[in-house]
């Protein structure tokens, strides 16, 4: 028959281990938060002239697990966020028929929800749900990674059609201008580790 000391001992052990399994697990990862300036730009064209629009304030939150030198070795999640509207070029009209063009009367916000990703050297092939104007759509885009101060900065691009989220082109001067279907989102951004 055990002894209470005996019991407390088996106790004690029992929490050690569970403590270590606990810590085994969560080995490595890291969440991650933007960190400085951020930029996310839609570049496009017309039958005018090529236009930019820029936003600095979108919000990042990124899971990731890392080497002992810093470097990712998998992404587990990414959730991004941008106010439509914080999109700006550098024509007052232009921005008004893109916000009618993305409803963001109604759908306020640009969102990527991660599913899976692919580190392959310093590219991560990221796919999951962009949702734009209401509309979900599965795409695949590649970022590149640089480890500075061990934060990470990420630069990547990729091309979509408009009007496979149903969004509408823009038009300007009573459809005299006509802006095309494909446009180009391009994000630059910085993660440093999430304060506990």
């Amino acid at each position: 028959m055990k002894t209470r000391t005996q019991k407390n001992h088996v106790k004690t052990w029992i929490k050690v281990w569970a403590l270590l399994l606990l810590a085994i697990s969560s080995y490595g990862q890291t969440n991650y938060k933007q960190t400085g300036a951020t930029t996310i730009t839609i570049a496009g064209t017309s039958t005018m002239h090529d236009w930019t629009m820029t936003s600095p304030s979108a919000n990042y939150n990124a899971s990731f697990e890392v080497n002992a030198d810093g470097t990712p070795s998998a992404l587990n999640s990414v959730t991004f966020t941008m106010l439509a509207e914080s999109l700006k070029s550098k024509e007052n009209a232009m921005d008004k028929n893109a916000y009618k063009s993305l409803k963001t009367d109604k759908y306020k916000d640009i969102t990527f929800q991660l599913s899976s990703a692919k580190i392959s050297g310093k590219t991560i092939t990221c796919t999951g749900n962009l949702t734009i104007a209401g509309t979900t759509k599965p795409i695949e885009m590649d970022v590149v990674y640089e480890l500075k101060n061990g934060n990470l900065a990420f630069k990547g691009s990729k091309k979509i059609k408009m009007t496979d989220f149903k969004v509408e082109p823009p038009t300007f001067m009573f459809g005299a201008i006509k802006t095309g279907d494909e446009i180009t989102i391009s994000l630059d951004v910085t993660l440093a580790p999430a304060k506990l």
